[in-house]
Formats: C-alpha cells, sequence, structure tokens
C-alpha cells in the first residue's frame, strides 16, 4: 500500500512488508526471489485525479549453513554488479543468521559498514546525510546502518519454516493474525489463503509518514504532532488478502499479497487504493537463463 501526496501521485512506493512465511531452502541450493509490485491510486470528488505505479526487483539467497543456531543465508542483487545502484551498492551481499524463532541477525556488519563509508565517499557525502530523505525519480531514505538489510530482506516476506493450512500469520495493514486455509490447486501446487480487513490506524500511520517525509524533501516545517493532528480524521475501510503456492514440503514458490480499501477523511480528498505485490521463487540458474545473462 503506497502512501499518497494529496490525490496526485505518491510520495515514495511504500511497499508492503509482508510478514508472510516464506520457507528457507534445505541445503545449498540457490534462489532468486523475484518481487513484482503495482499501486493504484483514484481520488474521489470532482477534482480528483488518478495515478499509479509499479516496479520489479529481485533477491538471491543462498543458505550457506545449517547450524543449531539457525540458518545462515547469503542474500545478494542478482545480476550484473555495474547495474545495483543507491544504498544496494553497499548493502549487498549481506550474511544473515535467521534463528530458528525467525530472528535475524547481520553475521557481516563491519564489513557493511567498510562498504558503506565508501559508498558515501564516492558520492561526497558525510554521515550527516545518513537517514535523511531524497528525492530522485521516487522519494528515497539515505540508509547507513547495516541493520537495514535485515528490512530490506523482510520486504520479500521470508521467514523460515514451512506454511500449512490452519496456520495463523500476520499481515502488514492488518490489526489482528490471520488464519490460512486451503484453496485448491494451480500448475501443481496447493494453494493458501488468507484475508483480513485494513486497520484504520496503519493508514493512519502512513499518511502521517508521509506528509513528514514531503515536509522533509521541500523544505517545509511540519512537527510530528501536526502531522498526527491532520491524519487524526482519516478512515479506512477494505481488505488485505494473502495466497500461498506451496510444494508438498511446504516451501513457499509464490506468494501473491492484495490490498483494496478506500480511504476518507483526508484533508485533500478521499480515494480507493489498490495494490498488488507478488514474489516468486527460481532456481538461480534458471532465473539466469531467463534473464540472458
Amino acid at each position: 500500500m503506497a502512501p499518497m501526496i494529496g490525490c496526485v501521485r505518491p510520495a515514495r512506493c511504500l511497499l508492503a512488508l509482508a510478514a508472510a512465511l516464506v520457507a528457507v531452502p534445505a541445503g545449498a541450493q540457490d534462489y532468486v526471489l523475484s518481487l513484482e509490485y503495482e499501486t493504484k491510486t483514484e481520488g474521489l470528488g470532482e477534482y480528483a485525479s488518478r495515478s499509479s505505479s509499479g516496479g520489479r526487483q529481485a533477491l538471491a539467497e543462498r543458505v550457506i549453513a545449517e547450524t543449531p543456531t539457525g540458518s545462515e543465508i547469503e542474500y545478494a542483487i542478482p545480476g550484473p554488479r555495474d547495474d545495483i545502484r543507491g544504498t544496494a551498492e553497499w548493502m549487498f551481499p549481506v550474511r544473515i543468521l535467521v534463528a530458528p524463532d525467525g530472528t535475524k541477525t547481520v553475521l557481516d556488519e563491519g564489513e557493511l559498514s567498510t562498504r558503506l563509508d565508501a559508498w558515501l565517499g564516492e558520492a561526497g557525502w558525510s554521515r550527516d546525510v545518513c537517514s535523511r530523505w531524497l528525492f530522485t525519480w521516487t522519494a528515497i531514505q539515505v540508509q547507513c546502518d547495516p541493520q537495514a538489510a535485515i528490512e530490506s530482506v523482510e520486504a520479500y516476506g521470508m521467514r523460515p519454516g514451512r506454511v500449512a493450512e490452519g496456520e495463523e500469520i500476520a499481515l502488514v495493514g492488518v490489526a489482528e493474525p490471520v488464519v490460512l486455509t486451503g484453496a485448491g490447486t494451480r500448475d501443481g501446487h496447493h494453494l493458501l489463503v488468507a484475508s483480513g480487513p485494513v486497520d484504520p490506524h496503519f493508514v493512519r500511520e502512513q499518511e502521517v509518514q508521509t506528509a513528514l517525509i514531503v515536509a522533509e524533501i521541500s523544505g517545509e516545517n511540519l512537527s510530528p504532532e501536526a502531522a498526527d493532528a491532520q491524519a487524526a480524521g482519516i478512515d479506512a475501510t477494505g481488505t488485505v488478502t494473502v495466497e500461498f503456492a506451496i510444494d508438498d514440503t511446504g516451501l513457499v514458490w509464490r506468494r501473491t499479497e492484495t490490498s483494496d480499501m478506500v480511504v476518507t477523511g483526508r484533508e485533500q480528498c478521499d480515494e480507493t487504493r489498490w495494490s498488488v505485490q507478488t514474489v516468486t521463487r527460481t532456481l538461480k540458474s534458471d532465473w539466469i537463463e531467463q534473464q540472458g545473462l
């Protein structure tokens, strides 16, 4: 779900960060997780307008070791190194320990910090720029914390374990856990689905974050308290739905999350918001062949 500037365009395409379960593959098998997203927003009223955005990205996943303390996994940006831009230049590759309870720990923080200093130096920046918001083709935050690599990984919805019918999971934007239920088969995979109502509090928090980001980029003076007051009257109704395509072992090969809502009480105008995010697991060898690399 992407927060909007007024009813005109996205301030930042916030990918819905799923807390869904995507299994850690066994052995040393290499995979690529391909993420695609699309958002559409339409203002309601005489002077409202429409906007849309979309994109794709990918993350390679390789299990280095299985230990009693968890799975040591290397995440990297697949494809030519010269094609990597932004904070991903210093953030990846990264080695992360995934504990049995899902807790993630960066194992090579020192190496990431060294790459970060080099990246800042090449851009002519000091660490004073860290955490600031900049606008290029979209709004981006300059991340300087090696722990931010965990957030980037979790944007793909990855977590250890297998997914099973009857399991409770958390969905971003939904207040309470939802339960996975069977929904037949497709393309040789078992389907599991779950859905829940949109949490208005979550939508208000997005509005506050968007307002503060826009103010920072445009040089306006807006306090968090003032942003909270602006968003206080916002309400939202709608549904967030997730679908998993799993194999017989419970390994997730595709995950699709859809959000559809109506947001009212905004200062600019009421609007409808729709978004879909799909993450597909592919053998790395197959992905390389598909990309013609």
